[in-house]
């Protein structure tokens, strides 16, 4: 497992850590497609992205930076409650959703995890998972990870989540450098702004296909797409 460090020389931030607390919150039973699902959604967060409904929402009756994943799986409703720190992705639990509201017990639970997870960390936030956080964490039965850990992603879907993660932020950087409303990159591509929010927001009923078409349409060259697809 990878320690993310600060690059000098590169002005992309860098993936924060996956965290979960080993043993006691589990890789759901999710399908191939849900996996894949929230496999996309874990990487873009890593990556600093923003979710919203209705993937995510906020969870401020667990506490600050709390937020509730949303993960629709054939017979089940999945909820991933998770916490963005400078430094990482907390995820505090998972569990099948029953009723509208969420349950009082699984309130309580993340807010005791989260309050052992705190006294394990520096009295001070990092920007990036230091050695001797790690070193903390993982004494107290924190695992420091990534998705395809938590998941149990094979390489195979590592890739197809990792690729499609790189083109849907490409989407969005080439918008922009084109200065391009997504309203007029849709009026581009023949499409609607909704799809393009769609790519953006990380929705993932978004197909490929959509995404290189909108790579296309922003001026994206095939170099470019290579480049992304090699890595």
């Amino acid at each position: 497992m990878n320690i993310n460090k600060q690059n000098p020389q590169n002005d992309k931030p860098q993936d924060k850590e996956l965290v979960w607390f080993a043993g006691e919150v589990k890789t759901p039973p999710f399908s191939s497609e849900a996996r894949i699902e929230a496999g996309y959604l874990l990487r873009l967060l890593q990556k600093g992205e923003s979710l919203s409904m209705p993937q995510s929402r906020p969870m401020l009756s667990i506490g600050k930076g709390c937020h509730e994943l949303r993960i629709n799986d054939q017979s089940k409703t999945w909820r991933i409650i998770y916490r963005i720190d400078d430094d990482a992705i907390v995820i505090v639990d998972v569990f099948a959703k029953k009723t509208n509201q969420t349950p009082d017990a699984v309130i309580k639970r993340c807010q005791k995890r989260l309050k052992q997870y705190d006294a394990k960390r520096a009295i001070v936030e990092d920007i990036v998972m230091d050695t001797e956080k790690r070193k903390r964490l993982e004494a107290a039965g924190w695992t420091v990870g990534n998705t395809s850990d938590f998941l149990e992603l094979t390489s195979a879907k590592t890739e197809l989540v990792e690729l499609k993660v790189q083109l849907a932020l490409l989407v969005k950087e080439k918008r922009k450098n084109k200065n391009l409303s997504q309203n007029a990159l849709a009026k581009k591509m023949g499409s609607s702004q909704s799809r393009i929010a769609k790519i953006e927001s990380g929705d993932p009923s978004v197909s490929l296909d959509l995404i290189v078409r909108a790579l296309l349409t922003s001026g994206a060259t095939r170099q470019e797409l290579a480049q992304v697809i090699m890595g």
